[in-house]
């Protein structure tokens, strides 16, 4: 074969690697990025074509039949992708990535929803005129019949590059969709089974009971706890948080019947913006930048309430098959463990069942277990997951999915409190509400909810209801817990603050276990400045290091992965909208710098933060 039939056979569907690249330039945010990260997406821009190159080796090896039936499939999965890919920009402003691949894989049908929802005669434009360019340039380039040069070699680096790309997490949403594309293959097969494993064998370090809790089991009188999980809740869409619309009416009308057992957080913060980070962070209190093995070592909160003789359960409304939740949180510690996979419930949203199920499961399992002692029971709501869903019978706005969902979780938290009096068990059951994190539903700034740690993300609803009986128990504690109320908190509060709602940490193991959490109680004073982390990034989330944020009081940190470090004063800006660092560091006040100085050196002694962190 002479040199020229060589190069013309080299690199034969070089512009469809160019048509990805182009996508991945133009839904990019910015393209101000860090020489490391150019230089992995440049590799991925390489691998892409010994991808395609690859794939077009093996086609030409084909009995024409088969080979042309091999080149429709690629085209027509490749399309689907570019769909997905552009659907989640114009949803969720995120750019091609391989967060788009593995939520799209994992979560078909929450997917489908999307494309659904927002396709139109465009989107079937575009999708014909990829399998077009696809088919019809790939099949071009076979009809001369030849073999391509060097065949094996090239299969042989598209194998090794799909390994490669899938084994390395770390920059791998810095990628064009074809790289993306074949990470997937292999990180799905590889994180989950890897890491599932991982997780269950850190799992089964867990400490005993007795190392847990060593004072003697509670009586009949100790007070009961249920803790509500709202999931995706926005803040914004709660009338009880301002909202216009009256989306939260039982909730609104309950405050106004019991204000003095009511205390709702005003200056919550979520410290994770995944679901799949942010419960750990919660059931835990310990911040997300924490060592895996200690996220997976440390007690749960019905670890504690188990050792300490309580009924405990876990009745949550989605899949806990989804990212290996199951793995993590469920043990011989729950005496009742209730999801989509235990349940014959169908799906409605976004992988999870009708709320009405649940909420049916949780009264079941209260009475239950109210025949036979004191009980903590945690819920998790999935009716609010985006984009919201609320059987026909319950839609009270038209064209309003989420608000519907919002108003449809408030009438099943209605239902709970009513058979709480009904039951009798009002008066010694104490409630925590949090959200696992916020909702940008007003596209504030046009990023997708994994990718931010603005407040419209991370901002969340916390609120407790304690009944007279424990309000005069706790005294001059709950009287701190009101107090509280104006301080900026986080999700990692929750556990420390059951323990003493629950008077666990009276228990001097419990104690110690206490103090070593990033999270402190709200029954006790708090430093008004403290140091919050937020961030995405842990074992559960490796491929997604774009970024993180430390908030003390109003000063909100922000360092991103493709602009670096942004300051923002809340008090003042609270879209934040005005970077205070736009000006440099010497045009900061002298809070301004202290923050900043603080924010340095936690991040110098925190690992994970010094792993992510970017300056430009």
């Amino acid at each position: 074969m002479d040199d020229s039939a060589v190069r013309k056979q080299m690199l034969p569907l070089l512009p469809i690697t160019l048509l990805g690249v182009a996508v991945d330039l133009w839904l990019r945010p910015t393209l101000d990025l860090r020489l490391t990260q150019w230089a992995w997406w440049g590799l991925s821009v390489a691998f892409s074509l010994v991808l395609w190159q690859g794939l077009f080796v093996i086609s030409s090896r084909l009995r024409p039949r088969w080979q042309a039936a091999f080149v429709l499939v690629v085209g027509l999965v490749a399309s689907v992708l570019a769909l997905v890919w552009l659907g989640f920009h114009e949803i969720f402003y995120c750019w091609p990535t391989a967060y788009a691949l593995v939520h799209s894989a994992g979560n078909p049908r929450e997917v489908w929803g999307y494309i659904h929802n927002e396709a139109d005669w465009g989107d079937a434009v575009v999708w014909v005129a990829i399998v077009a360019v696809i088919v019809g340039w790939w099949r071009y380039k076979l009809r001369s019949g030849r073999q391509p040069a060097h065949g094996r070699i090239l299969v042989a680096l598209c194998l090794a590059g799909a390994v490669a790309f899938g084994a390395v997490h770390r920059h791998a949403s810095i990628m064009v969709p074809d790289a993306a594309a074949a990470k997937l293959a292999v990180d799905l097969a590889v994180h989950s089974i890897v890491g599932g494993v991982h997780g269950r064998l850190l799992q089964a370090s867990r400490p005993a009971a007795a190392a847990i809790y060593s004072g003697a089991p509670v009586d009949a009188s100790a007070p009961n706890l249920i803790v509500v999980i709202g999931e995706s809740v926005a803040l914004s869409r709660m009338d009880l948080y301002g909202y216009e619309r009256q989306t939260t009416p039982r909730l609104t009308a309950l405050r106004k019947a019991r204000p003095s057992d009511w205390v709702q957080m005003e200056k919550a913060v979520s410290n994770a913006t995944a679901t799949k980070v942010a419960l750990p962070a919660m059931l835990t209190g310990l911040f997300p930048s924490r060592p895996p093995v200690e996220q997976h070592t440390f007690p749960l909160l019905w670890h504690y309430a188990h050792a300490a003789g309580y009924q405990t359960a876990l009745i949550s409304a989605q899949s806990y098959a989804w990212n290996n939740l199951e793995g993590f949180f469920v043990d011989d510690a729950l005496d009742l463990v209730f999801t989509l996979e235990r349940s014959d419930a169908e799906i409605v949203n976004s992988e999870g069942m009708d709320d009405r199920r649940m909420m049916g499961e949780t009264l079941a399992t209260i009475d239950r277990f109210a025949a036979r002692g004191p009980f903590v029971v945690a819920l998790q709501f999935n009716c609010t997951h985006y984009p919201g869903y609320s059987p026909p019978d319950w839609q009270p706005w038209p064209d309003a999915s989420y608000d519907n969902a919002v108003a449809y979780m408030d009438h099943l938290l209605g239902r709970l409190f009513d058979h709480l009096a009904a039951q009798g068990l009002a008066e010694n059951t104490i409630v925590l509400f949090a959200a696992d994190h916020g909702e940008d539903l007003d596209a504030v700034h046009k990023l997708h909810r994994t990718d931010s740690y603005y407040q419209t993300a991370i901002a969340v609803p916390f609120f407790a209801v304690v009944p007279e009986r424990h309000r005069q128990r706790l005294g001059t504690s709950f009287d701190q817990l009101r107090q509280n109320a104006q301080v900026r908190v986080a999700l990692t509060d929750l556990v420390p603050t059951a323990l003493d709602l629950l008077g666990l940490s009276a228990d001097s193991t419990v104690a110690a276990w206490q103090e070593r959490l990033d999270g402190r109680s709200l029954l006790r004073p708090l430093e008004p400045d403290r140091l919050i982390v937020v961030v995405n990034t842990d074992e559960h989330v490796q491929w997604s290091r774009k970024g993180y944020a430390v908030v003390a009081n109003d000063w909100k940190y922000i360092n991103y992965s493709w602009r670096g470090s942004m300051l923002f004063d809340l008090a003042t800006d609270a879209l934040e909208q005005r970077d205070l660092l736009a000006g440099g560091e010497s045009a900061l006040s002298r809070a301004g710098q202290r923050h900043l100085r603080r924010v340095q050196a936690l991040v110098a002694e925190t690992p994970v933060l010094a792993d992510i962190h970017v300056e430009y």
